[in-house]
Protein backbone atom coordinates (compact mmCIF):
# COMPACT_ATOMS: atom_id res chain seq x y z
CA UNK A 1 0.00 0.00 0.00
CA UNK A 2 2.24 2.37 1.00
CA UNK A 3 4.43 1.73 -2.16
CA UNK A 4 1.44 2.89 -4.73
CA UNK A 5 0.99 6.06 -2.27
CA UNK A 6 4.56 6.75 -2.71
CA UNK A 7 3.68 6.49 -6.57
CA UNK A 8 0.66 8.84 -6.26
CA UNK A 9 3.23 10.95 -4.70
CA UNK A 10 6.07 11.09 -7.33
CA UNK A 11 3.73 11.90 -10.21
CA UNK A 12 2.27 14.45 -8.15
CA UNK A 13 5.19 16.01 -7.60
CA UNK A 14 4.95 17.15 -11.69
CA UNK A 15 1.63 18.86 -10.44
CA UNK A 16 0.73 22.19 -9.07
CA UNK A 17 0.69 20.51 -5.17
CA UNK A 18 4.59 19.80 -6.06
CA UNK A 19 4.99 22.70 -2.66
CA UNK A 20 2.31 20.33 -0.61
CA UNK A 21 4.44 16.94 -1.63
CA UNK A 22 7.88 18.15 -0.63
CA UNK A 23 6.21 19.70 2.41
CA UNK A 24 5.29 16.45 3.25
CA UNK A 25 8.37 14.27 2.62
CA UNK A 26 10.28 16.84 4.57
CA UNK A 27 8.08 16.83 7.69
CA UNK A 28 8.06 12.81 7.13
CA UNK A 29 11.81 12.74 7.13
CA UNK A 30 12.34 14.97 9.84
CA UNK A 31 9.98 12.71 12.12
CA UNK A 32 11.81 9.61 10.80
CA UNK A 33 15.33 11.17 11.75
CA UNK A 34 14.02 12.37 15.31
CA UNK A 35 13.26 8.94 16.20
CA UNK A 36 16.13 7.73 14.84
CA UNK A 37 18.45 9.67 17.02
CA UNK A 38 16.28 9.26 20.24
CA UNK A 39 16.32 5.45 19.50
CA UNK A 40 20.44 5.90 19.84
CA UNK A 41 20.03 8.22 23.15
CA UNK A 42 18.34 5.64 24.67
CA UNK A 43 20.24 3.00 24.03
CA UNK A 44 23.46 4.65 25.06
CA UNK A 45 22.25 5.88 27.99
CA UNK A 46 20.81 1.65 28.43
CA UNK A 47 24.23 0.35 27.33
CA UNK A 48 25.59 3.04 29.91
CA UNK A 49 23.40 1.89 32.60
CA UNK A 50 24.00 -1.91 31.92
CA UNK A 51 27.91 -1.46 32.30
CA UNK A 52 27.63 0.39 35.52
CA UNK A 53 24.78 -1.83 37.40
CA UNK A 54 24.76 -5.04 35.55
CA UNK A 55 25.70 -6.83 38.81
CA UNK A 56 22.39 -5.48 40.31
CA UNK A 57 19.83 -7.26 37.35
CA UNK A 58 21.40 -10.25 37.30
Amino acid sequence: MTTVINRILDIMCWTAAAPMIHYLRKKQLHKETQEQRDIRRISRLLNTILVAHGDLLS
